[in-house]
């Protein structure tokens, strides 16, 4: 019987150590990326680092040449480093039909990629409306849209952990474990692959950064309350009306506050735990009456801004009756 085990963690920098710990005593590694025809090349130095990176043209460029660097280390140890994501190997392939001059319908008329396509727009779609809502709506406004977005994200996640599953599961067999990476809010991924293969393989949940984590007296999985909110559409079909409406308030301060740039360790362990830790204990001290306060003052406002006046707040106005941690 193989072993299974799915690492959960962000794509950042300070997670690479631990996530090394647990790849080493796998015999495959299965990276959360679609191939990429440059990939073998990469880990047997036949291209740079650099120019594999400049590629792909990641979100997280410094946190790609490191993984790539600690990728080439276990390729070289004897690991086998696959890359598996169907959803988004399907989206890049729909993209290229386009721009071949291909329509929607066209699309539409592949089994292999109509889901994938419907999926994608409804989510892109809940987006852009988002987006808009949040320069001018009134508050209840956004927050709708944010409910609306996390509901066909949650779909579009299912659907993307579905086919990632059945694709893991092609590659298990009883010749060695198995690694698979996994940012925190695909935790789908997990229940997909224990009913996929039943009794015959062991499946495992690993947080690499829960030791770090629990130092900083965080949460387990350290998310915000907008990828709560989804993962609750996801796992559950639906969310309370009161505590939707929390989350999605709660969701539109955290994105305010949170640092967007990519940050490496040094005097710091986790630089982006601790930034993601500091906002949640201070977005879970807030209720509806709270947000809908702050929101007004801070959604064109700067980081920095956004931030000072927020924990102003907090000092001269405790939160309403709806404030508390989050679920």
């Amino acid at each position: 019987m193989s072993m299974v085990t799915i690492g959960f963690s962000p794509h950042h920098a300070e997670v690479l150590p631990f996530a090394r710990q647990h790849m080493a005593h796998h015999k495959t590694i299965v990276l959360e990326e679609p191939p990429s025809g440059h990939f073998i090349d990469m880990l047997e130095e036949r291209i740079s680092i650099d120019e594999y990176v400049m590629e792909g043209e990641p979100e997280f460029p410094k946190f790609e040449r490191l993984l790539c660097a600690m990728l080439r280390e276990l390729h070289g140890e004897g690991r086998r480093i696959v890359q598996v994501e169907p959803y988004l190997q399907s989206l890049l392939h729909i993209h290229e039909l386009f721009a071949e001059g291909k329509t929607p319908e066209d699309i539409l008329r592949n089994p292999r990629l109509k889901d994938v396509y419907v999926a994608e727009k409804r989510a892109t779609g809940a987006l852009l409306h988002y987006y808009n809502q949040c320069l001018h709506a009134p508050f209840e406004g956004v927050v709708d849209a944010v409910k609306v977005f996390a509901r066909s994200d949650a779909a579009r996640l299912k659907l993307r952990e579905r086919l990632r599953s059945e694709a893991i599961k092609a590659l298990v067999s009883d010749n060695g474990d198995i690694y698979v990476e996994a940012g925190y809010i695909h935790y789908p991924l997990y229940l997909y692959l224990k009913h996929m293969l039943g009794g015959g393989h062991k499946v495992r949940v690993v947080y690499l950064l829960a030791p770090v984590i629990r130092r900083l007296h965080g949460v387990r999985r350290n998310l915000g309350p907008g990828d709560v909110l989804t993962l609750y559409y996801a796992l559950h079909g639906d969310v309370p009306s009161d505590l939707a409406d929390l989350l999605a308030a709660r969701s539109l301060i955290y994105i305010k506050l949170l640092n967007k740039e990519e940050l490496l360790p040094g005097v710091s362990e986790a630089p982006h735990a601790e930034d993601i830790v500091r906002v949640n204990r201070i977005v879970d001290t807030l209720g509806i009456d709270d947000c809908r306060k702050l929101f007004d003052r801070i959604r064109l406002a700067k980081r920095e801004q956004a931030l000072g006046f927020v924990e102003t707040y907090g000092k001269q106005f405790p939160a309403d009756s709806q404030g508390g941690a989050a679920p």
